[in-house]
């Protein structure tokens, strides 16, 4: 492919793939909501890394930034994106990033200083349009031989901001044929489209050989792009010096000759060329973003917030598949700060006391448990081989057995995911000691080598997606997790405010690829406190009922397909027997015959239970 020919793709309309398909999970509908904005920052941002080999920040658009461009530091994004401008937005931004990596924006900062020093500073527009120009076309060859697979995202973004059928037709038309700067402008911009006219103007193929497309490689860096840009200024200059008044009308009325008629208007013409002026300065419009929305997008960036889809049983009977859950992963402090689900509170000062409650009991519970931190260990002494024992050299007469064998088991890890329901019926007496016994646990899982400790929270929140506050999202907060995670993560739990449904089902089908299966090296535990019936409803879709109990009993059921040991906790609450007895035959069918049923004030019986489970002595063989 010859050199010229790359741009003629790139400001041709052609029919390609949507570049976006291969690592967006879903295709979204409609106009990208927060989490899919910040699944696409994220994508950018590693694609800009790729290309730049530099950490440059990318974010959206604000409502106070002065302008779209970057400045080698920043890169901002359109805060409107659907899957017909995804692979635009991405070009966009990969545009930009090359700028960054091979632009010396020194040279455009200091622009001025330098054409006063070549006493021509009168051109400073002019030669400004023109540098970004010959160094777009710098950069574009730079990205088509060093980023090859980027090359479907620029042609998206230049059909989306550059290309224009009215710019085609215009080409072929009467407008812009004059022999000033403007006319010379909007050539020069698109001199390199097919239907471009090089009989337009009468130096225009003067500048064409002096662009020199198929040697633009020349160009090494920025400096040399203004020099190029210099020079086209410096022959357009002297070409319209060198013309009379009446050379210039009779060389306008043989440049209308072989014009097409049926062109654009100049209005329109002229509004099209603006938006590829525009794009040239680097200057493109986007959509903004508020401040909220730019702290909920942080926020879930920072929190690791995924979607998942699971399937369902809605209160009819009916599996609905691709049901939305949204997986948190950790509690940061964005998350906190922007409360972007509407479950935490800005301050633990609620549960303050609790968490030092937790904390305490914690301890106590750590010092009855250090025997399985310990090594078994077993010397054998008096044998034929193995290590010198040192005590009985001195006593050696060479008939004596000198040497001793010690053999080591460690205590069979475990993994244990304490699953708690955060709905707004735990509130309360009951979640307050729930709190208190689960700090408790991750203070000794921080402590414990073969104890790992995964604390989640299922419930619901305020779909960020949605513009409705009534709108509800299954939630699944990955709390906290003893492998990666510290005592301040753990204390953290104290901001969470108890508040939603109760998705049951839906959560534990989610939760279900965090749970390791046991092995012959690892016991895995599923650890349940809840109180009541699985429910949840959003639009169209109701889930509770018996067939919601049964579709939690099947999300039970393959989590134990894995290996994994239930224990199941009703957390009781003051109610007539005869709901009692129907909760405890629903809680029975859902979690198994071994379900227990507690009182919130002995809620320490959890906290026993585990206390002898740590205790077994499973010794791998």
């Amino acid at each position: 492919m010859e050199k010229q020919d790359i741009f003629r793709i790139l400001t041709e309309n052609t029919q390609y793939m949507n570049n976006s398909n291969f690592w967006l999970k879903y295709e979204p509908e409609g106009k990208f909501n927060l989490l899919e904005l910040a699944n696409t920052q994220r994508a950018i941002t590693n694609f800009v890394k790729i290309l730049t080999e530099k950490e440059i920040k990318v974010d959206f658009h604000a409502s106070n930034d002065s302008d779209s461009m970057t400045n080698g530091k920043r890169i901002t994004l359109s805060s409107t994106i659907s899957m017909n401008t995804i692979d635009s937005v991405v070009g966009l931004a990969l545009h930009e990033a090359s700028h960054c990596r091979y632009t010396n924006f020194d040279v455009l900062k200091y622009l001025k200083n330098t054409l006063y020093t070549k006493k021509i500073e009168s051109g400073h527009d002019t030669i400004a349009t023109l540098l970004n120009f010959v160094e777009d076309r710098r950069i574009d060859s730079l990205m088509y031989k060093n980023a090859p697979g980027y090359q479907g995202y620029y042609r998206s973004m230049y059909e989306r901001y550059f290309y224009s059928k009215t710019v085609d037709k215009a080409l072929k038309g009467s407008e812009y044929r004059e022999e000033n700067w403007e006319s010379y402008l909007f050539r020069i911009i698109n001199i390199f489209n097919k239907n471009t006219d090089l009989n337009a103007l009468k130096c225009l193929p003067t500048i064409f050989k002096a662009i020199d497309l198929k040697n633009i490689d020349r160009l090494k860096n920025t400096k040399d792009s203004l020099e190029l840009a210099i020079t086209l200024y410096e022959l357009l200059s002297a070409h319209f010096m060198s013309m009379t008044s009446e050379e210039r009308k009779s060389q306008v009325q043989q440049n209308k000759q072989n014009s097409n008629d049926k062109a654009p208007s100049r209005e329109e013409t002229k509004k099209a060329f603006a938006k590829q002026e525009q794009f040239i300065k680097g200057n493109v419009h986007k959509a903004t973003s508020s401040k909220k929305e730019l702290n909920q997008i942080e926020a879930i960036n920072k929190s690791n917030i995924k979607e998942d889809r699971v399937s369902a049983i809605d209160k009819n009977g009916v599996k609905r598949s691709a049901r939305k859950v949204h997986v948190i992963d950790g509690i940061t402090e964005s998350l906190i700060n922007s409360n972007l689900y509407g479950v935490f509170n800005t301050s633990d000062f609620v549960y303050r006391d609790n968490i030092d409650e937790g904390l305490s009991l914690g301890k106590k519970l750590l010092r009855k448990l250090q025997i399985t931190n310990e090594q078994v260990t077993l010397a054998s002494k008096r044998l034929k081989s193995g290590k010198i024992d040192a005590r009985r050299v001195y006593a050696a007469n060479f008939e004596n057995d000198i040497f001793y064998k010690i053999d080591r088991a460690n205590y069979k890890p475990i993994s244990i995911h304490l699953s708690i329901d955060g709905s707004g019926s735990m509130q309360g007496e009951k979640w307050k000691q729930v709190l208190i016994n689960t700090i408790a646990l991750g203070y000794v899982s921080l402590h414990m080598k073969n104890i790992d400790l995964t604390i989640s929270i299922r419930t619901t929140g305020i779909d960020p997606s949605l513009s409705s506050q009534s709108a509800h999202i299954p939630l699944l907060i990955l709390a906290f997790d003893s492998k990666k995670h510290t005592l301040k993560d753990l204390k953290k739990l104290g901001y969470y405010k108890v508040y939603g449904l109760t998705p049951e089902g839906m959560c534990l089908n989610a939760l279900n690829k965090y749970i390791p299966s046991s092995s012959y090296y690892l016991d895995s535990y599923l650890i349940n406190m809840s109180d009541g019936f699985p429910t949840f409803e959003s639009s169209g879709f109701t889930y509770k009922g018996k067939s919601a109990i049964l579709d939690t009993t099947k999300a039970v059921n393959n989590i134990k397909k894995k290996g994994v040991k239930i224990l199941s906790y009703f957390i009781e609450t003051d109610i007539t027997s005869i709901k009692l007895n129907e909760l405890v035959k629903s809680f029975r069918t859902m979690y198994g015959k071994s379900a227990t049923f507690i009182d919130p004030k002995n809620i320490y019986q959890i906290t026993k239970t585990l206390n002898n489970l740590f205790l077994k002595r499973d010794l791998v063989s």
